[in-house]
Order: C-alpha cells, then sequence, then structure tokens
C-alpha cells in the first residue's frame, strides 16, 4: 500500500469512497456532506487530501491540514499548532483489514515533517470504529460539540 497526497484527478474517485460509505453506521455523512466539490478544494485549495492505494486502486483518503476551528476547544492548548485529521473514509471491501491504522501511521509521520504540535479531530461518538481506532493511537476525548454542516 502507498500514502501520497490527492491529485486532482483522483476527486471522483475518492467522492465514491464517501458516498458508499454514507449511510453506514456512525457515519454522519449525508447528501450535504462531503460532496465532490468539498473534496476537490481539499485536493486543489487545501492541498491535503491524502489517498492510499493498493495496485493502482485507491482504496482510503483522509484529510490532515491545519485545524480550522474557529474556538479551539479547552483541552487543546492555543499557543500548539494542530493539524486537523478528517474525512477518513476506507473502501467497505477493505475495512478490518489495518488500512486505517496503517493510514494514520503516515499521517501522524507526516504531521511531524509538517511541523505540527499535534492532531485534533472530531468524531462521532456513534462512530464506534473510528473511535476504537483513535483510541489505539492514544487519543482521548477531551470534549464534546454539536456540529451542523
Amino acid at each position: 500500500m502507498t500514502v501520497e497526497k490527492a491529485l486532482p484527478k483522483d476527486a471522483e474517485e475518492i467522492f465514491e469512497i464517501y458516498e458508499a460509505l454514507k449511510g453506514s453506521p456512525g457515519c454522519p455523512w449525508n447528501e450535504d456532506y462531503p460532496t465532490l466539490e468539498f473534496v476537490r478544494d481539499d485536493i486543489e485549495k487545501r492541498c491535503s487530501l491524502y489517498k492510499a492505494a493498493e495496485n493502482g486502486k485507491i482504496i482510503a483518503a483522509a484529510y490532515l491540514g491545519d485545524f480550522e476551528e474557529n474556538e479551539h476547544p479547552d483541552c487543546l492548548d492555543k499557543l500548539m499548532r494542530f493539524a486537523e485529521l478528517s474525512r477518513v473514509g476506507v473502501r467497505r471491501e477493505y475495512q478490518r483489514k489495518g488500512i486505517a491504522s496503517a493510514l494514520l501511521r503516515h499521517l501522524l509521520s507526516e504531521a511531524e515533517l509538517l511541523g505540527y504540535d499535534g492532531i485534533a479531530l472530531l468524531v462521532g461518538t456513534e462512530n464506534h470504529p473510528a473511535m476504537a481506532l483513535y483510541e489505539k493511537f492514544g487519543y482521548e476525548r477531551c470534549g464534546e460539540t454539536q456540529l451542523t454542516v
């Protein structure tokens, strides 16, 4: 498996992964989020969407870029520079095979290379597989918020 930044030509294939995951247990995504335009912006404007591929097929994607929340939760040091990890998606047929763990390991190294002090993320409390993955990597819940998209 290789992990690298997604290219504009990858947008539709990554969007197909996201679309297929909508409606999965714990997945808060819907017809309004994430859209193909959002994926394109992650690639072309934010330059922060990564893809995991195997034999030329994109099997997973994730966003790693500047943490842009207007308000840092109290548990985050306001003097530190945090990356945001979001929009992590793995093709259904590749789930439960360590793909998300491998992708996350790569992104943790990438965040360090990019000079981030840490990684913040938002995950739905009903998304039990994602919660277990992040806890396995030592993430701790430091607050809750209600998001509107």
